[in-house]
């Protein structure tokens, strides 16, 4: 395998990389319409992942130790679709013909021969390997609420989906039974202590007055790195602040305190949508002692 025409090949498309991906999802759905309705709610997610895939691919596909526990992980993320190696074949046909596309008279025999290995080599059989059934997480239920041993109020519990380890700190991003995510932000130390891996479950624990409300359409972004949305349900009001109660649309609830002058000035009330603004530096994990 080639891995030097691999990252050659990836180098030469910079600019138009987003572009190659949507194009190769084009011509997979237009070919292959019975995949569509797996990406049908979360396309444009699944191309910010393919396109992290392909640029990992480009650079470390010589690096089995490497690429290997990383392809595994991908197949078990696709193993609830009960894909195979030949649906993976299908995606590298379709692919290495879109690279083609776009490198022009640049593409040659050696270029297509270094993708088919790459595919054939490591991305398929390992991703296959991932792919084969395993035993599920226990469902969130099985974690018993914790509010009674804790002064937060906020309680939610969700499932790691992934790990992202950084110099010193790493970002685990959880899932919440609704499907909505939180990004958290830790030291490698606390995570390694915690035992935070793909599938782990955990309590997150968000405290009240690190919540900013904003309307849904109000026209800002935030560098919050997160944004849950839904409800109000409930509104109790103090003399300097007031609780506002938030559904999820998973069914969980987000508790905000805020000025009681908030509640006038963006006209909070029971049924209104507002989502709940906070950095993943105020997420707070727990796991259950073992």
């Amino acid at each position: 395998m080639n891995s030097e025409l691999i990252g050659r090949t990836w180098d030469k498309l910079a600019g138009k990389h987003e572009e190659v991906v949507r194009t190769f999802y084009d011509r997979f759905f237009e070919r292959y319409p019975d995949y569509k309705h797996l990406f049908a709610e979360s396309l444009d997610r699944q191309l910010g992942k393919m396109l992290e895939t392909m640029a990992f691919l480009a650079r470390v596909s010589d690096e089995t130790e490497i690429t290997h526990p990383k392809m595994v992980r991908l197949g078990e993320r696709h193993s609830q679709f009960r894909l195979s190696a030949e649906d993976l074949e299908k995606f590298k046909i379709v692919f290495v013909e879109i690279l083609a596309q776009y490198c022009g008279n640049e593409w040659n025999a050696d270029y297509q021969q270094a993708w088919n290995d790459v595919f054939e080599q490591r991305v398929i059989p390992y991703m296959t390997e991932g792919l084969k059934p395993s035993t599920p997480p226990p469902p969130p239920t099985q974690l018993k609420s914790i509010l009674t041993r804790t002064s937060i109020r906020n309680e939610l519990v969700g499932t790691v989906t992934s790990v992202k380890p950084r110099m010193y700190q790493g970002e685990v991003i959880l899932t919440l039974k609704g499907g909505d995510e939180i990004h958290a932000v830790l030291t490698l130390n606390s995570i390694s202590r915690l035992g935070l891996t793909e599938g782990r479950q955990a309590h997150i624990l968000i405290r009240a007055p690190h919540l900013i409300l904003a309307k849904p359409n109000c026209g800002l972004r935030f560098s919050a790195g997160n944004r849950l949305c839904g409800k109000v349900v409930h509104v109790l009001q103090a003399r300097l602040t007031a609780e506002v109660t938030l559904e999820l649309k998973g069914g969980d609830f987000l508790k905000a305190i805020v000025p009681q002058e908030a509640i006038a000035d963006l006209s909070i009330q029971p049924g209104e949508e507002l989502c709940g603004i906070f950095k993943s530096s105020n997420v707070v994990l727990a796991v259950e002692s073992e």
